[in-house]
Parts: structure tokens; sequence; C-alpha cells
């Protein structure tokens, strides 16, 4: 079964079961109505035909049916969101397969950063880039880990290594996978970054014993009010003491108040935390890091899931605060002390740990969004990875983002050396340079990538690709591109395995400057150490080949013309360019330009 195939089913398998919960969330909607009716027709006979303690009587059954029928109504509704958030889940992975996920709401965008060493070349983040493709991670820790690994991994060979294991295992477990992206996805405020909840929880409790003393008052108050209906005390008493416990809600409204806000505003994310600590503690691992991640859930036989719930409870206590019978409940229970008290003690015992819960969370799905790779394109390779050298060794390589009907591959072998990559305008010198960074990306996160074979070194990845200039700080387009490259060369000093890919140097000079120029910094960083590719129209480039110094090879793209037109068919091949399509395609659009006579 091919993947299309595979999200299909689970498509239709989800629409049914969204139809079969849709009818009875209908049904159950209806019968409530109908006992509400029935409930109130027979208390109004019997109340007409007898006493109003009948009547009362007559209704008790139709509201203990209705509360049974509310209970069973919010079931049916959660497996109604569930099925339509998993209809959506399989819809935006069959998206991925086509070129619909483009429309994806979530690309990343505020992680765009116009100084990275690479990411905004090859589109790593922002509209149509590869986090927008391959994001499944729906909390903020999620998305920030997934950006760390995509932006700045760790690229020790272990780490590289590690993530990998923990990729081809969830590549196996679509199941987990999608219910995890599932479970994340439902809450109404999306991603909500947990940094104040967590910064709460590791607090120095603050809270005094005071508190633990005072919220028992109520129950001498309440004792008093019995005292009193039975004649032992005057009513001054409870009085009393009802006015002792508004001075005491008076006093410490903002005190108690202040935590239980801070955690309240987390209410919608503590449901899927602890649903989402549910799964992760049942699944069965194999790989010993995901066991590991797992392991931090668990400490003295009390799990996290367990642990959140209580805080979970808390909140829906907290939920009071906003009911219209608030100032009542407050002072006849200090309800908001009683919420302190316990939310004081749940972080005596837990606070310390829900940062790392949350981490966890995060990492499952990091990794997930890595394994949909691998759920959607079994065949992709995952990289064979080295620690020495600088080389990247490819077959059938290809951009992973680029519909695979459209997707043309090309083998590439570069050990020690950097090539020089010419030919036409459209010929795809850009988006090879651009395969194979992302490629790369791809490799040192964990991930499959688009290849039939692949082996690379770990390098630092430095790009000049799309330079703009900046009107506010009076930068030109030429000179932008001067400090990329200046940034390049100052990189390669260092001495550190480094790729660069270089998308037609110097493009801003007239082209005496720009030849002379590529070939001082081609040179430069030759002898620096470093290796890359660089994409040119200048054919003097590819004299560098032949000096003996140097460690270039010059490979090139072509184009054949038809009485159709101009068709590239963007396979690599070794050499320089020996055509040009620049006034050919500027026919096309209409400019006529007049042959020159010789």
């Amino acid at each position: 079964m091919s993947s299309a195939e595979l999200f299909s089913s689970r498509l239709k398998h989800f629409e049914k079961a969204v139809r079969i919960q849709q009818r009875r969330f209908d049904i159950l909607s209806n019968l409530r109505l109908w006992v509400v009716i029935a409930g109130i027709g027979a208390a109004v006979i019997a109340g007409y035909m007898g006493t109003i303690r009948q009547a009362v009587y007559a209704v008790l059954p139709f509201m203990l049916v209705f509360a049974f029928l509310v209970y069973i109504h919010r079931k049916v509704e959660n497996l109604l969101n569930t099925a339509q958030t998993m209809v959506r889940i399989n819809q935006r992975y069959l998206e991925r397969l086509r070129e619909g996920w483009v429309e994806f709401a979530d690309h990343g965008g505020e992680f765009v950063q116009k100084d990275h060493p690479y990411s905004n070349d090859l589109d790593i983040f922002g509209p149509k880039s590869l986090f927008q493709w391959l994001s499944v991670a729906q909390t903020f820790l999620g998305r920030q880990i997934l950006f760390r690994l995509l932006a700045q991994p760790s690229k020790e060979i272990n780490a590289i290594l590690t993530r990998q294991k923990a990729v081809r295992e969830l590549a196996g477990k679509l199941e987990f996978c999608q219910e995890l992206e599932c479970r994340g996805a439902q809450t109404a405020k999306g991603p909500q970054n947990p940094e104040d909840l967590m910064a709460y929880a590791s607090e120095t409790p603050s809270l005094g014993k005071t508190f633990r003393y005072i919220r028992i008052l109520p129950l001498f108050t309440a004792a008093a009010f019995i005292l009193y209906f039975v004649q032992w005390i005057t009513v001054q008493v409870p009085v009393i003491l009802v006015l002792v416990q508004s001075l005491i809600v008076l006093g410490t409204f903002k005190k108690a108040g202040e935590p239980l806000n801070r955690v309240y505003s987390f209410k919608e994310s503590l449901h899927s935390y602890r649903s989402m600590l549910e799964l992760i503690e049942r699944q069965s691992f194999k790989d010993a890091y995901l066991s590991s991640l797992q392991a931090d859930l668990f400490q003295d036989s009390q799990s996290a899931s367990s642990a959140m719930k209580g805080l979970e409870v808390i909140s829906n206590a907290i939920d009071f605060r906003y009911s219209m019978f608030y100032l009542l409940i407050n002072i006849g229970l200090l309800w908001d002390i009683q919420c302190a008290v316990r939310l004081a003690r749940w972080k005596d015992r837990y606070g310390i740990r829900v940062g790392r819960w949350l981490e966890v969370i995060g990492t499952l799905e990091a990794l997930c969004s890595l394994a949909v790779i691998g759920h959607i394109h079994p065949g992709w390779a995952y990289p064979d990875v080295e620690a020495g050298g600088q080389r990247i060794s490819a077959r059938d390589l290809g951009h992973p983002l680029l519909h695979p009907e459209k997707c043309v591959h090309n083998d590439i072998d570069i050990d020690d050396y950097s090539c020089i990559v010419t030919g036409s305008n459209m010929s795809g010198k850009s988006t090879w340079l651009r395969t194979i960074g992302i490629n790369l990306v791809l490799a040192y996160a964990g991930s499959p990538v688009c290849a039939q074979k692949f082996r690379c070194s770990v390098m630092d990845i430095y790009t000049s690709m799309e330079i703009h200039d900046d009107l506010i700080q009076g930068i030109s387009t030429f000179y932008a591109e001067l400090k990329r490259i200046h940034l390049i060369l100052e990189r390669s000093r260092l001495g550190q395995p480094m790729l660069f890919l270089i998308d037609e140097i110097f493009r801003g000079t007239n082209s005496l400057d720009r030849i002379t120029g590529a070939k001082v910094v081609l040179r430069q960083l030759s002898q620096n150490g470093a290796i890359g590719l660089i994409s040119t129209h200048d054919f003097e480039l590819c004299e560098l080949e032949k000096e003996p110094w140097a460690k270039f090879k010059n490979y090139h793209f072509q184009e054949q013309y038809t009485e159709g037109g101009i068709v590239f068919d963007y396979k690599l091949r070794p050499g320089r360019c020996s055509t040009s399509n620049a006034r050919y395609l500027m026919k096309m659009v209409g400019i006529d330009i007049p042959e020159t006579k010789t």
C-alpha cells in the first residue's frame, strides 16, 4: 500500500467515525431535551394533584437521568472532537504528498533569522518552508525544540545518531505520532508559552503555615450554625465567624489569588499536557533514548500524568472564581485559600519536575515531526553520518519540498573539494545548491533525506544565496552580499569542517570585478580548507579547475531547444556549460534583442 492509499484509508475511517459520533451526539442532545420536558411535566402534574414534596420526588428520577445523559454526552463530544481532529491530521498528511502543505497556517515565521548561517537561503522557516511541511508540534516547547533541531542542532556524532535511531522507531509508530498530535491539538488557545507555569512551579513556596491553619475555619463556622439551629448558642457566634471569614478573604485576596491566576491561565493546556503524558507513559519503546525520555515521567512509582491530573483538578476548582456565586463560596468556604493551599502542596511535591515533563512532550513532538518524513516517504534513506572529513556522497538526491512528480534526482560525490556549477538561467543551479543544503539540515537533525543513499561528514553550513538590500540602514544588495561573503571567509579561517553554498557570487557589480573577486574568494576558501558549491554564469571561474593547487571540479546543467520552446532536464553533468539562454528567454516574454553582427 502506498503512502497516499494509507492516509486515504485512514481518512475514510475517521470520517466514518465522525458521522457515527455526530449521530450519537444529536440523539443524546434530543434525549436531554425530552427528559427536561418530561421532568417538568411530571413535576407539574405531581404538584397539581398532590403536594410540593411530591412534585420534588417526581422530578428527582428525571434529574438523575439528565445528569447521566450529560455525562455520556460529554464523552461522545470528546470522541467526536477526537475523530474530527484525526480527519484534519490525515488530510494534512495527504497534503504533504501533494502541494497543499504550503497553505498550512503554522510555518514557523517567528523563527526566521536574517543573519542565520543558512536557514533563510534554504527555506527552513517561513512560508513554503521545511518547518511548514513537516511540523506536527502543537505545544510551544515542541515547536521550539524542532526549531533548534533544524537551526542549531548538536552536531556531536553520537547526538545525531541518537536522534536518528529515535526517529527511525517513531517512523514505525504512525498511530502514536498521530494520536500525540491529536491530543496536543485539542486546545482552543493553541501553543501557549509555559514559561510562567514553569517559573511558578520552580519557585520557593510563598504561602505561610498560617494559611494552612486558617483554611479549617469554615468547619467551625459550619458547626456554629448547626449549634445555633439546635438552639445551643446564640446567632451572634456564627455571624461573628462569617464576618471574620469576610475580613480574611479581603486581607488575603491578592496573596492567595496571584498563584491561582497564574495556574488558571493554563487551564486548557493542562488538559492537553496530561493527555499527552498519559499517551507517552503507556507507549512501548525499544529505542534507548525514547525509553529514557519516558523514564523521566516516573518517580517513586508516581507518574507525571497522575500528578498533572492533580494540577488539572486544582485548576478546575479555581474555575469557581468566575462563577456568579463566587463571593458567597469564597466567604463561606475560604475557597481561594483552600485552592492556594492545595496548589502550594502540589508545587512542593512536583513543581521542580514540571519543566522536565513539558520538555519530554516537546522533544517527542519534535522527533515525531521528523518522523513524518518516514511516514510519507518510507523509501527515503537514513544518512550515514561520519565524524571526520569533508564529504557528501549521494545517489538519487532530490529536493524534499518538491512534489515527487516534479523532483529530478541527481548523484553527487564530493570528497574534500568544491564544485563550480554553471548552466543557463532556470536550468536548476540554485535548486541544486538548496537540495544539498536542506538534505544536510535533515541529516544533522536525525531525519531521513530525499535520496536513495546518503553519506556525509559533520560540517557547519554557511550560505549566500538570497541577498536583500536594507533601505533603512542604507545597505545595498552588493554591500549586503560582501558582508555575507566576509562572514563565510572569517568562519572558514577557524579551521573547522565547513560547507559553503554561494549562488551567483557578486552579481551586483561589473563582470571584471565580479570575476576577479570571485576567484580571490574561492581560492581563500579552498586554502582555508572549506568545501562547497558555487553557481555562476561566469565561465572564467571554471578555469580554477586547471590550477594544480586548487580543489575544484566543474559541473553543469543544460537545456534543449524544441519547436515548442525550451526544455530543461535538470540533470547534473560533469564539466562546464557551453550554452546560454538569456536572449531566448527575453524573446519569450516579448523583449526582442537584435542579433549582434560580427
